[in-house]
């Protein structure tokens, strides 16, 4: 069985409205961010999502090569940082999309 986990859109929203801070609402790994201001810019968030890709595919390569030479106790641990890995990706994939059609909004805009 899988759990999910639902984060009210008033906690993402208000204060800080970075992925790592809803990733540290479910408990998981975060990319850290450091800014001067309340709110992280844009830039700071896709950086962050670009960070936690990079990290949960290197555990994945990790975990791989620790499968396959017999080092590792509990196989699903490998499972679970792929899905984890998968999550990452596919939540950067769908940000930069909504980024592009925001772009192509923009630009399509006549003054």
């Amino acid at each position: 069985m899988v759990n999910m986990f639902i984060v009210p859109m008033d906690s993402i929203i208000g204060g800080s409205s970075s992925i790592s801070s809803i990733s540290n609402s479910l408990g998981g790994a975060s990319a850290t961010t450091e800014t001067t201001g309340s709110t992280n810019s844009f830039k700071d968030t896709l950086q962050g999502m670009m960070d936690n890709v990079e990290q949960t595919e290197a555990q994945t390569k990790v975990d791989a090569y620790n499968l396959s030479i017999g080092n590792m106790d509990d196989p699903s641990t490998m499972m679970i940082n792929s899905a984890k890995a998968d999550v990452a990706l596919q939540t950067m994939v769908q940000l930069r999309n909504k980024a592009l059609d925001a772009y192509s909004a923009v630009m399509s805009t006549s003054l």
